[in-house]
């Protein structure tokens, strides 16, 4: 039992620390240090083998020389020691701090006395930059605080060679992919040019974990990572630049893996997302590839409350005369008062957690008189607030439309009857307007017309193709209307043009009507525009605001460094199921123990007919096996033996997520 003990990792979990946040506010500008502070003292308290931070350690790119001293002081007060580290690090450093002035692990340098190391990757708040691409995390580095991994040096093929640690019969593989454009490592997991390597030796014994620091959650169509992209071999997944603190494992959308999300320990914006409870996260790994969390709460954050009001919900006079008080402005001052008493909840009790809390209440208005001066009306509260200037957001309410227009259900549902999966789209429109009732149907484009543009569109990538056959098809009845020689009542256009219509979709000018849209089509004179075309613009490096909040004017938010344009630069790498079938080069790993040898080995991705039968999946869905609960081990989830698998990579099929 004792054995058992001793081989168990403890590993203390934090990402999007922000260190440095608002840091010229004399309110808050302690607020990111003092949580961080506390962060260390958990792990020692929690006697952890070491902390994993999951990029964004700081808040700016180039943090203040107060920030830097604070933090690197604190780093030296808790993380040294004499205590000694119990694991072995097996891989080759070389291999895995290649961009270091000093590629080793900080624990094993003779000059240095750590007692709990740190693992970090860079996020994209804190990225290299500037002459020599440096960033702040390699001052650390180089002064011997924390470990610096996961940054690629290549972003035209990503490689990821894991950190390999061993802890008795424990073996861990943990894999580092620091923050990258979401579009480029979008595009790179795409066009199969990122690869995850894994040691030849014991390939199945190792509990494979790896890190991240990118968007999770889809804000347009290459923007995030879709977790179906990720190498199915993983065990684990901790996702960084997320803010809302989701600690509770969860299953993949394809159950290849569980997923962790600690979110940030200060809140960096005033939206919902960032007022859930926020925690770090003890991981526990034992010998049988089975692993537990535990959620730690912090208690030296600044209480925030977040609310929403809709004022139409509420039976509230207008303003009539100007010398009398605004009703709006004095249900909101009311509201306000309650939200204060109630956000006396959140104290801990803890003596450095800040005593002003943060309120946001987000007020839906219906017409622009209920709005009043929200700055003027926060200095009533300046004594019992942090953010008194921008506690109230408005937001006007969006109307419902009285008039839904939609697709035609009962034709959609004839159209997907049948299996689908190897019927082309442009069948499927054809169907579909074929399908549909007599009131419903198309007055002047032929379905083949429309069929064949889509066709276009999909298979040839022609941007242009859906607005080429629209105006050939209108010139075309324009000039039969225009040819009929008779004189013209408005009232009967319509029909003569729906008449036109059906003499050309009959049986006798079908083909003529095939062959004109194929000749509007390949029209040599007509300039073509693809459809990627303006999506691969990947040189400037940046990324743009996760704040769900509106702003008045470009503003920094919780995933962003704002509009600024950043040169291309290295930046870390991550997870793949895209490597090649055939080996990649091996790298000799150093150890006191035992020599290991990496090789490229990944596994295919989800076939594309289960990733479409999985679309409903989301990253939120209640897990149906494999379930992790903070009171006893997870079981590892099982897959197929290495040997067993096919070939790395797949063709990205845009339904998968």
């Amino acid at each position: 039992m004792g054995a058992k003990q001793d081989d168990t990792f403890r590993i203390l979990v934090a990402t999007d620390n922000h260190i440095g946040y608002a840091e010229n506010d004399p309110e808050r500008g302690d607020d990111s240090l003092e949580t961080f502070e506390e962060i260390l003292q958990m792990a020692v308290e929690q006697k952890v083998d070491f902390i994993l931070l999951g990029g964004d350690l700081f808040h700016e790119n180039k943090p203040s020389r107060q920030c830097l001293v604070r933090c690197m002081d604190m780093i030296r007060k808790y993380t040294f020691g004499d205590s000694p580290v119990l694991f072995d690090f097996i891989s080759d450093p070389v291999e895995n701090f290649k961009h270091a002035k000093n590629p080793t692990v900080n624990y094993l340098d003779p000059n240095l006395n750590i007692a709990i190391p740190i693992f970090s990757i860079h996020g994209n708040h804190d990225d290299p930059s500037g002459p020599g691409q440096f960033c702040a995390l390699e001052m650390l580095s180089v002064a011997g605080l924390v470990n610096y991994f996961g940054r690629t040096t290549d972003l035209q093929e990503i490689k990821i060679s894991p950190l390999l640690l061993e802890k008795g019969q424990t073996k861990l593989a943990i894999y580092g992919l620091s923050s990258v454009k979401d579009e480029r490592l979008f595009r790179l997991f795409r066009e199969n040019k990122v690869k995850m390597l894994r040691p030849k030796e014991s390939m199945e014994s190792w509990f494979n974990i790896m890190v991240l620091h990118q968007n999770h959650a889809k804000h347009g169509p290459t923007n995030y990572i879709p977790e179906s992209f990720l190498d199915p071999f993983l065990d684990l997944v901790i996702w960084g630049h997320e803010h809302e603190c989701l600690i509770e494992p969860r299953l993949s959308a394809e159950d290849s893996f569980h997923v962790i999300q600690p979110g940030s320990s200060v809140a960096t914006s005033l939206c919902a997302g960032e007022a859930v409870t926020k925690n770090v996260a003890l991981l526990e790994v034992n010998n049988q590839q089975q692993f537990k969390t535990t959620a730690l709460p912090l208690k030296t954050i600044r209480p925030f409350l977040f609310d929403n009001v809709c004022l139409a919900d509420y039976d509230i006079g207008m303003v009539i005369d100007s010398n009398k008080s605004n009703p709006v402005e004095d249900f909101v001052e009311e509201y306000v008062h309650k939200m204060l008493v109630k956000v006396k909840g959140l104290i801990t009790g803890h003596p450095r957690q800040p005593k002003k809390p943060l309120i946001r209440l987000r007020v839906e208005y219906t017409d622009e008189s209920q709005m009043f001066n929200a700055c003027r009306f926060g200095h009533r509260f300046k004594d019992d607030v942090a953010n008194s200037t921008d506690m109230i957001l408005f937001r006007k309410k969006k109307l419902e439309k009285k008039e839904e227009i939609g697709i035609d259900k009962d034709a959609m549902d004839a159209v997907f009857n049948e299996d689908v999966a190897e019927t082309r789209v442009e069948d499927l429109v054809e169907q579909y307007f074929a399908d549909l009732d007599t009131e419903h149907q198309l007055s002047l484009l032929t379905e083949r017309g429309l069929a064949r543009a889509i066709r276009s569109f999909v298979e040839k990538d022609d941007k242009d193709a859906i607005k080429t056959i629209i105006e050939h098809q209108v010139d075309k009845t324009r000039k039969y209307i225009m040819s009929l020689d008779k004189e013209f009542i408005e009232d009967k256009i319509e029909s003569n043009i729906i008449n036109y219509r059906q003499q050309r979709k009959s049986r006798l000018n079908a083909q003529q009507e095939e062959n004109e849209t194929l000749t509007a089509l390949n029209d040599p004179n007509r300039v073509k525009q693809r459809v990627s075309e303006g999506d691969e613009d990947d040189e400037v490096l940046s990324d743009f605001d996760m704040d769900e909040e509106p702003a008045p004017k470009p503003a920094r938010g919780r995933g962003s460094r704002g509009p600024r344009a950043r040169g291309a630069k290295p930046r870390g790498s991550r997870g793949s199921r895209t490597a090649s079938s055939t080996s990649m080069s091996t790298s000799s790993a150093s150890s006191s123990k035992q020599s290991l040898t990496i090789s490229g080995y990944g596994s295919p991705k989800v076939s594309t007919t289960a990733s479409r039968a999985r679309r409903g999946q989301g990253r939120g869905a209640v897990l149906s096996r494999n379930q992790n609960t903070m009171d006893s081990f997870c079981k590892p989830i099982q897959r197929p033996a290495a040997s067993q698998l096919g070939p790395r990579g797949a063709v990205f099929d845009s339904d998968s997520d």
